[in-house]
């Protein structure tokens, strides 16, 4: 008799589990209108779809592009691949006099003097502490950057005016340093790094204080009332290229040293190499920019897989890759690897396709570390975090106005992935919170029915 009760238990179970999916399936996502939802479910073992809602649709994705960007790079790159910025001495050094200047050769990495990579910092410490212990006290040329080889394009046409003055908005450049972020302190104007020649330009006003700054201008412009005590804003450093000049060139002199402030002209072509600084690992960089969804990192990201070429080009590489492992690219428009631009399109149907396909990748563990447990960890820590789902739901999300995503998988007990997981939701103008909610509610309904009942 017990065993009669356990198999019928067991079938009353697999029903109950098809009935749910076919509910998930069939039922209308929750919002109200004109929100629009686009949902992918799908069961990576069996091919089981457990949701399919506006799968084809093309929709803004906002920061689960870091997902796809992420994907691209270890696709095409290894994961303990190491950006490279080189220095060297473009003259013979004699006597102590280097008669040349000192070239930094950048490469776009985006981790240089990083406060998130805090092992890997004291760039200009370590140009002059080789210096020193060369015994060379006079450099008769200057600091130059040189950028051959990599075309500096700041941030994307998509990204809107009003994100360029914040840290969020910050742009990638050929020379990246300390994040590309600055601390602006009020009344004083003075900046922490120093930001040499930037401008501050103030309208008071009634109000609380706002800051912006139009696209390629090293201009702020704020507005509003000031305090009259001391007022500190986070913003995005429009040139990290003057910043790292600026405290290179403070440190050898504070060390003794001589510097000239005239450039040599001889072809600035390495004579003698001093230093050449890796950054952390490929692996490290993804996985930090996807628990912070870092905008400016990704797009260093993105750069990589076009090497000395533009943003446009390395998109147009970025949909080679998945065109060539069969995946449709029809309906997706990509202007930038972090999804902060407006004119980012994917559908449902290409993200999960794409995340298929990496869960069954060499690189896939790799890749199944970089996302952040839901309920546990970077922006997924309160979602579902009273949930038995909590650590069982690896996921990115992405959020702007009216705009609310999430891509990423299901996982089991050992961290391999068993479900693609995308909903994208656009248009609503309900609060965050009641989207947040329905989409906790559907995820319980497929994975936990239990908590519904």
């Amino acid at each position: 008799m017990n065993q009669h009760r356990i198999i019928l238990n067991r079938i009353l179970a697999v029903c109950f589990i098809a009935l749910s999916a076919i509910r998930v399936s069939a039922v209308d996502f929750n919002l109200p209108s004109p929100a629009v939802a686009g949902i992918y479910i799908e069961d990576i073992v069996t091919g089981e779809v457990l949701a399919d809602i506006n799968g084809s649709r093309s929709m803004i994705p906002a920061s689960i592009t870091k997902a796809l960007t992420s994907a691209s790079v270890l696709a095409d790159r290894k994961p303990d691949f190491r950006f490279a910025t080189e220095v060297f001495l473009s003259g013979p050094v004699k006597g102590g006099s280097v008669d040349g200047n000192l070239v930094i050769k950048v490469c776009g990495d985006p981790t240089l003097e990083s406060s998130y990579f805090p092992d890997n910092t004291g760039f200009t410490d370590s140009i002059v502490s080789i210096l020193t212990n060369m015994g060379i006290s006079e450099i008769k040329g200057d600091i130059i950057i040189n950028k051959k080889g990599f075309i500096d394009q700041s941030v994307p046409l998509g990204w809107v005016e009003e994100d360029l003055a914040h840290p969020y908005g910050a742009g990638h450049y050929a020379t990246n340093y300390k994040d590309n972020k600055f601390t602006l302190t009020l009344p004083e104007k003075s900046t922490i790094p120093k930001i040499p020649n930037l401008k501050i330009k103030h309208t008071p006003s009634k109000g609380a204080l706002k800051v912006e700054r139009k696209r390629g201008s090293d201009i702020f412009l704020t507005k509003g009332g000031a305090r009259r005590k001391q007022q500190e804003l986070a913003l995005a450093n429009p040139s990290p290229q003057s910043t790292l000049l600026c405290e290179l060139r403070e440190a050898i002199l504070n060390a003794g040293l001589s510097l000239g402030s005239q450039k040599i002209e001889d072809g600035c072509t390495p004579v003698i190499s001093l230093y050449t600084h890796y950054s952390p690992e490929l692996r490290d960089i993804l996985r930090s920019l996807m628990f912070r969804s870092d905008n400016m990192m990704a797009e260093g990201a993105l750069r990589l897989l076009a090497e000395g070429q533009s943003r446009e080009k390395a998109v147009e590489h970025e949909m080679s890759i998945w065109e060539l492992r069969g995946i449709d690219t029809e309906s997706v428009n990509i202007e930038d690897g972090s999804g902060l631009s407006r004119r980012d399109r994917m559908t449902p149907y290409f993200m999960a396709d794409m995340l298929g396909w990496m869960a069954l990748h060499h690189n896939a563990m790799d890749y199944v570390n970089l996302f952040p447990k839901a309920g546990l960890e970077g922006t997924l820590k309160s979602l579902l975090a009273d949930s038995s789902l909590a650590g069982e739901l690896v996921l990115k999300s992405g959020s702007m106005k009216g705009v609310h995503c999430y891509a990423g998988y299901k996982i089991d007990q050992e961290g391999f992935p068993t479900h693609v997981v995308v909903i994208m939701i656009n248009n609503f103008t309900c609060g965050r919170a009641t989207v947040k909610k329905e989409i906790e509610n559907l995820l319980r309904s497929i994975f936990a029915p239990h908590e519904l009942l």
